[in-house]
């Protein structure tokens, strides 16, 4: 219990860090670290060598990095953009579906933008063949380290996707510099970030 205490205290410590950030200070970082993603991935591109590349990501709501510079980006090289949608019927599930542009999304469950209903539906069984995922938090680490917002939807997710394929894609989180801790508490089940984008440039994580 004393652990759930302090990573729940420690989430309403980084909500508040990423609330007081000036609105013009959080344009401006997403900014420059969706900069510093799409250079990064145009190398994952290049180096994956088949087509479509594949790219699973959030759509940023409230305060969080704004993800949709990189998510136009992509559409501009061609690649797939896969986004989730919260299944109203089964708590903490999300499924995936494909957008092709901005115009494939409106507001969803808690206001939180998601693919319309028209979008097609990304199956399970097709999840090996994603090359990166953009995942949303609240705090990192150097060490790859994540906390979330305790909901569990990326953790069920990231289940998911070993089960579903050999070959497991790159983990990738956009981050404000306020985001950054020295230490991130973690237990058995969490998964780690591979890279983290930031305003000042690329983080490849080592654990």
């Amino acid at each position: 219990m004393e652990h759930q205490s302090d990573k729940r205290l420690l989430r309403e410590q980084l909500q508040q860090r990423r609330r007081q950030l000036l609105a013009e200070l959080r344009v401006q970082q997403s900014a420059e670290l969706c900069a510093v993603a799409t250079t990064y991935i145009q190398h994952l591109r290049q180096r994956a060598r088949k087509r479509p590349f594949t790219v699973f990501s959030y759509l940023a709501y409230r305060d969080e990095p704004d993800t949709l510079p990189l998510l136009e980006d992509c559409w501009k090289h061609g690649d797939r953009v896969l986004v989730p949608r919260i299944q109203r019927e089964q708590q903490g599930i999300f499924e995936l579906y494909e957008i092709g542009g901005i115009d494939d999304v409106e507001p969803g469950m808690y206001g939180i933008p998601e693919p319309k209903e028209h979008t097609p539906h990304y199956p399970v069984e097709r999840w090996h063949e994603i090359d990166l995922v953009i995942v949303p938090g609240l705090g990192y680490d150097r060490l790859g380290g994540r906390i979330g917002y305790g909901g569990g939807y990326y953790d069920r997710f990231m289940a998911q996707l070993v089960v579903s394929g050999d070959t497991a894609p790159l983990l990738a989180a956009p981050a404000f510099d306020v985001q950054l801790l020295p230490h991130i508490p973690m237990e058995p089940h969490d998964f780690r970030i591979h890279l983290l984008f930031t305003p000042s440039g690329v983080v490849i994580t080592h654990e």
